[in-house]
């Protein structure tokens, strides 16, 4: 591993869908959708049009995947008007997972007709 890296886990290109709710700071619960931009064994980064607060406990659903369950933000970065967070799961992700995201991203997808 570089010194430039030090993920455990490599990540892996994957633009879904994912919905993610949590509480926030009055108890309320609040939803959002967003896209996921990439996906480790352990984690998730993901772009939302608001931030969530670090250390925030959420539920996350990328159905197209079927993953499904609940996470910690790590990280949260402004990038222009969206914000991607860092969410590290609760529970390591299994293997077909895995191969699921990696054949979502080498199978060509249509190009819709203009």
């Amino acid at each position: 591993m570089s010194k430039t890296e030090i993920r455990r886990h490599r990540r892996i290109p994957y633009f879904g869908r994912v919905r993610i709710s949590w509480e926030d700071s009055q108890g309320r619960s609040r939803y959002a959708a967003g896209r996921c931009l990439d996906i480790s064994e352990d984690g998730l980064r993901v772009e939302l049009s608001e931030p969530i607060p670090l250390r925030s406990n959420i539920s996350v659903q990328a159905e197209q995947v079927k993953l499904s369950g609940s996470a910690i933000v790590k990280h949260v970065a402004r990038q222009g008007s969206k914000y991607w967070l860092g969410l590290e799961l609760s529970q390591v992700l299994l293997y077909r997972t895995l191969t699921a995201i990696r054949e979502a991203e080498t199978t060509p997808h249509p190009v819709p007709a203009a």
